[in-house]
């Protein structure tokens, strides 16, 4: 979009918009009419500034820009930038300029893209800057720039509030410099437009009665007006001079407000909020809570004197009313927590006091209840919800025994679980909350493909090995299992229920002789599954 003149519209944008704000006063992409003016020495310079296509910085074909060429209107896009060297003992300048309104504008800058190839010193590109439009003030110099390049200049207080003309000059001294001049794309002129200007739009204090206030003022006469303020007695210094004192401030909002009046750029004027606060209350809260098993934490301080209260809390918890002294905090985690009471007020340092809050609730077995398989080596891993130092455990076989090992704070070990089932209570408790309890259940069952292995030779010598009938793990498995043995002649010299102890080839503590028994075992686990086979005894 190419934007053209918009300041003979300052008078209108300054009495209606915020003030002291930096605006575009004029920019120029040269893809339209633009509104440079060019000047020649001698009239007859064979070099001159044009606008044409294939020169422009957008990065493709087609894009225009505003350079410097040999004279020729039309010609190829290989040919851009051409331009002819000046005749010898003939200093050549080409201007390329803008008019620009600045009667209401200041602190001015302008930036853009250029390109400049020059070989030889005696030849140079300037931005310059004139308040006649004949004699023309050197802002800088550009530095050679193959490639496209940004660069971003002030113009200078000389030019503030006052008509200007800004450009680009390009002097040639010597013939000998010759291809790719001075190129100029995206041009921008800035300033900031408002006569009347505050710096800050609001002030905040504490507690304060006199504050000091500036403006600025480019051209015309300012004023000061109190524009609103919560006390009668507030009153200026200074009403005239762009810095004032303010005196009897009120606690709460004060408008002040900076006009001035310019025959030039009409009435204008801007505003600044001063907030004087009162020092806020002291913020005090219980220290300790203890919320044990409770969903909900009911919260009560003093309602502050001055300042706003807030609630807060580094974990999550959720408060009904952030701003209410009285106050419901819900979603509290297990375990200690923070709970923060800020009282504030604008202006002013903050005064907050901080809860401790613990709570106990949902105390659980994290493990759950779990049916396991008979094997060799059983072993659980019993895992809890964290206590604190102030907690105590207790760990409670309900049914079944099993060996408990604490590994941890919050875990157990649990080994040589029997057959069947096992019931494990976790209880906690506290010296100011109720006692909880959470209930583990472990049941062991044989396995599907568990066959028990018989021994078919004992030698019962005291030496340790094979002196005993041993069937692993059977009065585990089959509590209930009928073990008998009979020698050849079918007597019976053993049984047992359960199988506790195995069998050391006695008779009523006699020891029997050597040669061959048979032994029956039956589950009696409703299976009505029974194992017989041989027994070789051998002293």
């Amino acid at each position: 979009m190419n934007m053209k003149k918009v300041i003979t519209l300052l008078i209108t944008v300054l009495s209606f918009s915020s003030f002291s704000q930096e605006i575009t006063i004029y920019s120029d992409n040269f893809e339209g009419v633009s509104s440079f003016a060019y000047q020649y020495y001698p009239v007859t310079s064979v070099n001159q500034w044009t606008i044409a296509e294939c020169a422009g910085n957008a990065g493709s074909t087609g894009s225009k820009a505003m350079y410097v060429t040999n004279g020729v209107n039309d010609i190829a896009c290989g040919d851009k930038y051409e331009y002819a060297a000046a005749p010898p003992s003939t200093q050549q300048k080409v201007v390329a300029y803008l008019s620009v309104d600045g009667r209401c504008s200041n602190t001015h800058t302008i930036s853009f893209d250029y390109k400049l190839d020059l070989n030889n010193t005696s030849n140079v590109a300037e931005i310059v800057y004139s308040l006649n439009g004949s004699f023309w003030f050197v802002i800088d110099t550009l530095d050679n720039a193959t490639n496209w390049t940004s660069a971003t200049f002030n113009v200078g207080p000389a030019v503030n509030n006052a008509n200007f003309f800004i450009g680009f000059r390009l002097t040639y001294n010597s013939t000998a410099d010759a291809g790719t001049p001075l190129a100029i794309d995206n041009f921008v002129l800035k300033g900031k437009t408002s006569t009347a200007n505050i710096e800050d739009d609001e002030i905040a204090v504490c507690s304060q009665t006199t504050i000091l206030v500036n403006a600025d003022i480019n051209a015309g006469t300012g004023t000061w007006t109190i524009e609103s303020s919560p006390s009668p007695l507030t009153s200026l210094t200074q009403t005239n001079s762009n810095n004032t004192a303010l005196n009897n401030l009120g606690y709460g909002t004060t408008i002040l407000a900076w006009t001035v009046v310019s025959p030039d750029c009409g009435n204008t004027s801007d505003t600044i909020r001063i907030i004087n606060s009162q020092m806020p209350s002291v913020a005090n809260v219980q220290d300790t809570v203890y919320a044990c098993a409770a969903n909900q934490l009911n919260l009560t301080t003093a309602i502050p004197y001055s300042g706003t209260g807030t609630w807060s809390s580094s974990n999550g918890i959720v408060f009904d009313d952030i701003n209410s002294a009285i106050a419901t905090a819900t979603s509290i985690p297990n375990g200690w927590s923070k709970i923060i009471w800020t009282v504030s007020s604008v202006g002013c340092p903050s005064n907050a006091d901080t809860m401790n809050v613990f709570k106990t609730g949902d105390q659980s077995i994290y493990t759950k209840d779990t049916t396991i398989c008979f094997g060799n080596d059983i072993s659980v891993l019993v895992t809890t919800t964290p206590v604190d130092s102030m907690q105590t455990v207790n760990w409670i076989f309900a049914e079944g025994t099993a060996l408990s090992t604490v590994v941890g704070q919050d875990s157990l070990e649990l080994t040589g679980l029997s057959m069947g089932k096992t019931t494990l209570i976790y209880e906690v408790k506290h010296s100011l909350c109720p006692k909880e309890t959470d209930t583990l259940r472990i049941v062991i069952t044989p396995c599907e493909d568990f066959e028990p292995v018989f021994p078919t030779v004992i030698t019962p010598n005291g030496d340790g090995k094979n002196d005993l009938f041993v069937v692993q793990n059977l009065e585990i498995i089959y509590p209930n299992c009928q073990m008998t043995i009979f020698n050849r002649y079918g007597s019976v010299v053993f049984e047992s229920t359960g199988y506790t102890s195995a069998w050391d080839g006695t008779f009523k503590g006699e020891k029997l002789p050597m040669g061959a028994y048979f032994f029956k075992l039956e589950l009696n686990d409703g299976s009505g599954k029974v194992y017989s086979g041989p027994i070789s005894l051998i002293h």
